[in-house]
C-alpha cells in the first residue's frame, strides 16, 4: 500500500520539536490527528498504512512525532518523554490543527483524535482531563489497556470522564489488552463501541510476515466512525 504524498511541518515547543505530516485534502469532511505508539514514528509502516487507507476512504489525517521522536538518531530508540510533555504536545498539535495550520488556512469540519497504543491514550488522557472543544470523537487503535503481563493494573478508570464518543479497535491476541477485561471496561463507558480485528496483535497484525493482511476490514470500521461518530 503505498504512502499518499503529504505536506508537513514541525514547530518547536518548550519540550523539543513536534513534526507533523498531513494527507489528503483540506476539505474532507472529516480529519482524524493521529499520534504514534512508544516505539515507532509517524513513518513507521503500521501509521503510514494507516494514514494512506483513511485517505483512500475519503478521510484526512494529520500524524504527528513527538519532541522524544524526533531527537532519536537513525538506529537509536528514544525513551518516551513524561506524560506531562506527552500531553502538552498533544494540546500544541490540537491548536495547529484547530488554527487550520496544517490544512492550508481551513480548519476541520469534523476532528477526531487518536492514535496507535501510547499515543491514542495520551489523547484519552487529555480529553478526560479538561474535555478540549471542537473535538468530535476519539479512536484508538490497539489501546494499552494494562503492561504486557500485568493484567492488574488497569489503565482505564479515566475513560468514564470521556464525553464524546469512542471507538477502540484492538486485535484479539493483543497482550496489551486482554479481550475479555477490554470488553468490561468499555461496557462501563458510555458512548463507547469495540472493534475486535480476530487474531489481531497489538498492531492489528494477523502475522509476522504480511502484517496488513485483514487491515481493509477495520480501516472500513475506522473511516465510518470519523466520518459518523453516532
Amino acid at each position: 500500500m503505498p504512502e499518499a504524498p503529504a505536506t508537513s511541518g514541525e514547530r518547536l515547543l518548550p519540550q523539543g520539536v513536534i513534526r507533523w505530516w498531513r494527507n489528503g485534502a483540506v476539505r474532507a469532511p472529516a480529519l482524524y490527528l493521529c499520534a504514534h505508539g512508544a516505539g515507532a514514528p509517524s513513518s513507521s509502516v503500521f501509521m503510514q498504512a494507516v494514514s494512506t487507507g483513511l485517505v483512500q476512504r475519503g478521510i484526512t489525517v494529520v500524524r504527528f512525532d513527538f519532541p522524544y521522536m524526533t531527537r532519536a538518531t537513525r538506529g537509536r530508540r528514544a525513551l518516551p518523554d513524561s506524560a506531562d510533555v506527552l500531553l502538552e504536545s498533544c494540546q500544541a498539535m490540537l491548536d495547529i490543527v484547530r488554527s487550520g495550520d496544517a490544512t492550508d488556512g481551513i480548519a476541520p469540519a469534523r476532528l477526531v483524535v487518536g492514535g496507535k497504543s501510547m499515543g491514542g491514550r495520551m489523547w484519552s488522557m487529555l480529553l478526560a482531563s479538561q474535555a478540549p472543544p471542537a473535538i468530535a470523537a476519539a479512536l484508538y487503535l490497539g489501546y494499552p489497556l494494562h503492561p504486557p503481563g500485568k493484567p492488574a493494573r488497569l489503565r482505564s478508570a479515566h475513560l468514564q470522564s470521556i464525553l464524546v464518543p469512542q471507538l477502540f479497535i484492538s486485535g484479539s491476541r493483543d497482550s496489551l489488552a486482554r479481550l475479555e477485561l477490554l470488553r468490561a471496561a468499555v461496557d462501563t463507558i458510555p458512548r463507547a463501541r469495540l472493534h475486535v480485528v480476530e487474531g489481531g496483535d497489538h498492531s492489528l497484525a494477523l502475522g509476522k510476515k504480511r502484517p496488513l493482511d485483514g487491515s481493509d476490514t477495520w480501516l472500513d470500521v475506522a473511516a465510518g466512525f470519523i466520518r459518523d461518530p453516532g
